[in-house]
């Protein structure tokens, strides 16, 4: 059984190096997949070895240093055999999964010898068609990059012009409201300066008007000094209604002027 577990570790690293030489000539993604998986069955095919040559050498060192032999060991010898009866059937299951991705492998290698045969070329050709054909593809991603940011540059370019033409228009804008603001102040002014002009005649006519009152107050006074004397009491009283019609006509055009 130890002879067979240990061919059945030796079939398997033979498979596992005829599978790793045989995926270098896949595909690159099918190459990185298939040498994890390899790796895995390498490392299980590995530990699977060690186990069985662990469990072989422990039996063998309780049978030889053991209390006794005969029926006293057999217990012992059951445990070793039961060990080494699972490292035998994980070896197997190892050993199938290896031989079908063996096969596999084999199948896919012929397909792409055909797939050569047909294309006339071998593999180093086949890899540098796939090398071209990234650099194509990281290319163009590159373009889609420059192309994107052209499109961007160009929106921001449009965007700018709307923006451009709006600050046109709210130019021309302030600049008919300052032309507005002018007009109206040159009105303004010139209807403050006529403002002035009216106040200044105001005072003007309210200085002769004052002066036309003294006057008349005056000539009354002397008018009613003379009738006194005089003894001509209606005369007066007829002097004194003209002049309050007087007065009143003058403070009638005075307060139209105003």
């Amino acid at each position: 059984m130890v002879d067979a577990c240990s061919r059945s570790a030796l079939v398997a690293r033979q498979v596992v190096n005829a599978l790793s030489t045989v995926c270098c000539f896949a595909s690159r993604k099918h190459r990185e997949r298939d040498k994890l998986k390899t790796l895995r069955g390498t490392r299980s095919a590995r530990d699977s070895a060690t186990e069985l040559h662990w469990g072989v050498s422990a039996a063998e060192d309780e049978d030889d240093n053991g209390p006794g032999s005969g029926d006293e060991d057999v217990l012992t010898s059951l445990g070793a055999s039961y060990r080494a009866w699972r490292v035998y059937h994980r070896e197997k299951r190892a050993h199938d999964y290896t031989k079908s991705r063996l096969v596999a492998a084999i199948r896919r290698e012929a397909g792409l010898v055909k797939l050569l045969a047909r294309i006339g070329g071998t593999a180093e050709d086949v890899e540098c068609t796939l090398m071209r054909l990234e650099d194509l593809e990281a290319t163009v991603v590159a373009l889609e990059e420059k192309y994107d940011g052209q499109v961007t540059r160009e929106d921001l370019a449009l965007e700018l012009e709307a923006l451009q033409a709006q600050c046109q228009v709210h130019s021309d804008r302030l600049y008919e409201a300052n032309a507005a603001a002018l007009h109206w102040k040159s009105q303004y002014q010139d209807v403050l300066s006529q403002l002035v002009a009216s106040n200044l005649e105001k005072e003007r006519l309210d200085g002769e008007l004052r002066k036309v009152k003294k006057a008349a107050v005056l000539a009354m006074n002397r008018q009613y000094v003379q009738l006194d004397t005089n003894g001509a009491s209606q005369l007066l009283l007829r002097t004194t209604r003209h002049y309050e019609n007087e007065s009143k006509k003058r403070s009638y055009s005075s307060d139209e002027i105003l």
